[in-house]
């Protein structure tokens, strides 16, 4: 007889969705957490739910797949972006270019809504309690990032600043990577994405904080230091034995461009849950509707960063001239033919960093090794 008692390891978005779905289809859902509450790994920054890679607005693909909008979701459709040169390129959309979100364990937070929803379903908790061995019965296991194959390291704020977004593109402060500021309601998030010499993030990020206020004048109130981190690399197979899924960033469930794969860790964990209630086969399903868009987002990763900054300087004109820059990211993150013959040269080219490594500092407060 098929089981009707779920186990899921690991209460991060990816297995929050499987949960919610599973419970609402009558299966005893188990969520396994190692903390006492969902978010824990977050500071009460801000992310984004991005809105240009598929045709479905995010608001109707978190309908589809089973979640409310019980968190702060602010859309943004206008954004200030600045290359090395600091020549302001202003970027509207027709539609939202992303949903800003809060992560963390804040009321009102992303992980805060999806473990209410996911009580309302009947989902239940087991807090501060490290699996060491997988449950006997089908288990899903979201454990969240292996390694660090990007790093953000920033501060979050309070500010009298008017809502706003912005984007720095320059290698001297976030190599290979991306800076940003998110301000909402009176609170900002700055922070610098860097995809290389992780060693260096403080030196990046006090010369990315200095770039940032020659541009914007904001004020800057009770700072607090944050860092996180992400893993990308591609899935051998969805499924490890006949009895564990694994989803999100455990499964390399990222995305590798620009580190935005919040609706990749979604997509797996309504799948795993889907597989489960219809008996399809999970590896299947990865492969037909995520491992297209991995591919394509290594792809671009590959290109963005042998751009340089004289190529970020033609990215944000190219964007600025196209009148809607959601019209050509979402050509750029389709696998088209020429994208797979890239795919193919930027695989030999990636290496992921499945294993952290120690660094050398004394007094170490790393955010990408073990010792931090």
């Amino acid at each position: 007889m098929k089981s009707r008692t779920i186990h899921i390891i690991g209460a991060g978005p990816a297995g929050l969705v499987a949960a919610i779905n599973l419970a609402k289809a009558g299966y005893d859902t188990i969520v396994h957490e190692k903390h006492d509450d969902v978010g824990s790994r977050f500071n009460g920054d801000f992310q984004g739910i991005e809105n240009w890679s598929s045709a479905n607005d995010a608001m109707s693909f978190l309908k589809k797949i089973g979640l409310q909008v019980n968190f702060l979701c602010a859309p943004h459709k206008i954004g200030h972006f600045y290359g090395p040169n600091l020549k302001e390129v202003k970027i509207k959309t027709r539609r939202p270019l992303f949903y800003l979100i809060e992560r963390g364990v804040a009321a009102g937070s992303f992980d805060q809504g999806l473990k209410q929803q996911a009580l309302a379903a009947g989902v239940q908790f087991l807090w501060n309690d490290k699996i060491e061995k997988v449950p006997s019965e089908i288990t899903i296991v979201g454990t969240g990032p292996k390694a660090a194959d990007v790093i953000a390291k920033g501060i979050i704020f309070k500010t009298s600043h008017p809502d706003a977004y912005y984007g720095f593109l320059d290698d001297r402060i976030a190599p290979k990577g991306y800076a940003y500021l998110l301000v909402n309601n009176q609170r900002a998030t700055f922070a610098t994405c860097m995809f290389e010499d992780f060693r260096n993030s403080r030196i990046y990020f006090e010369r990315a904080l200095k770039t940032m206020r020659k541009i914007v004048n904001i004020d800057i109130k009770e700072p607090a230091e944050f860092g996180g981190f992400g893993n990308f690399f591609l899935p051998s197979s969805g499924r490890k034995n006949d009895k564990s899924l694994y989803v999100g960033e455990t499964a390399g469930f990222q995305d590798a461009l620009w580190g935005f794969g919040l609706r990749y860790a979604l997509l797996s964990g309504y799948l795993a849950a889907q597989s489960i209630i219809s008996g399809r086969n999970f590896d299947r399903l990865c492969r037909q509707y995520i491992l297209p868009s991995l591919k394509t987002s290594l792809a671009n990763r590959w290109f963005f960063a042998h751009l340089g900054n004289h190529g970020y300087r033609w990215v944000l004109n190219r964007l600025n001239k196209s009148g809607d820059a959601i019209n050509i990211l979402q050509k750029h993150h389709q696998l088209s033919f020429s994208k797979q013959l890239l795919f193919w040269l930027a695989k030999r080219w990636y290496h992921t960093r499945l294993i952290d490594k120690q660094c050398m500092h004394k007094d170490c407060d790393c955010i990408w090794c073990r010792c931090g």
